[in-house]
């Protein structure tokens, strides 16, 4: 994917060289720990990194969409803030209301496909609009570019800043507490008309 620039943003594919920024917002601030692991190392991320960097290439050369993580960038001072991207979405969305009535799903465990968005900024540059800013910026990318039909974003209940963003982002927030993981779910639909006025309203 070519980066995409906003008014303040670079989003752009992650480098070797990012290792130690993208280790310290993610493990050291942000403490994104595999569950089966008591900590995480540089060594770990390193992995995760180089793993990450090669996916670029083997889902261009598979037409896949730019799935995994990529880089968020300050323009003015090209400092690392955090990151975002494209996520493959495989989900019982049948039991989201409102993805029965949009998407004819029946109210079953079986799973649907999806394209979804996701993204971690830095505790040091929260609060200031960044992730509102590069999730519209895949959003837009995702409808305009990937003619996608739909948008996805799932967090869990406690995680209010996240909630608040995907409904700045105009959309349609479902709750489903019982679930694992899938607690709440953001859809919106490629609909420009709708897609103005929540950029109106955010």
């Amino acid at each position: 994917m070519k980066p995409i620039v906003t008014e303040r943003l670079i989003i752009r594919e992650f480098r070797p060289t990012d290792l130690g920024e993208i280790y310290r917002i993610l493990d050291v601030e942000l403490k994104f720990i595999d569950s089966k692991q008591q900590d995480s190392s540089i060594g770990q991320r390193k992995k995760w990194l180089d793993w990450t960097i090669q996916g670029y290439e083997q889902n261009r050369m598979l037409l896949n969409p730019p799935y995994g993580d990529h880089a968020i960038i300050l323009k003015d001072s090209m400092q690392m803030i955090g990151t975002c991207g494209f996520v493959p979405v495989l989900a019982p969305l049948g039991l989201v209301p409102y993805y029965r009535y949009i998407a004819d799903a029946k109210e079953s465990e079986q799973n649907y496909p999806e394209v979804g968005i996701f993204f971690a900024v830095s505790s040091h540059y929260q609060c200031r609009g960044f992730a509102h800013e590069e999730a519209n910026a895949l959003i837009n990318y995702g409808f305009d570019k990937l003619k996608l039909t739909r948008i996805l974003g799932i967090t869990h209940l406690y995680n209010n800043p996240s909630m608040a963003v995907l409904k700045r982002l105009g959309m349609k927030i479902e709750k489903l507490p019982e679930h694992k993981w899938m607690q709440v779910v953001g859809i919106l639909e490629n609909d420009a008309e709708a897609r103005q006025q929540a950029r109106k309203a955010g």
